[in-house]
């Protein structure tokens, strides 16, 4: 009984469906998990250059003399 059931035309039609979705359902599956490593991979590049920047800005400031650091604020300053 389930041989002439996949055998008929609309258990071909509803089996070709079925895997239809199951092959998007995949495709979709495996796209989002690459979005997010793509994704993530980015995320870890701009903390890193962050943390670059940041560390950067620090060792000038510690480094730079009271004048200069003076010279540096005024430019932010508004009065």
């Amino acid at each position: 009984m389930m041989l002439s059931w996949i055998l008929s035309p609309i258990g071909r039609w509803l089996s070709l469906v079925g895997a239809v979705f199951a092959a998007l359902g995949i495709a979709w599956l495996k796209g989002r998990a690459a979005g997010n490593a793509a994704w993530e991979t980015r995320r870890q590049a701009a903390k890193t250059k962050a943390i670059t920047t940041s560390s950067e800005i620090r060792h000038e400031v510690q480094n730079d003399s009271d004048v200069a650091l003076d010279r540096r604020i005024d430019r932010w300053m508004r009065d």
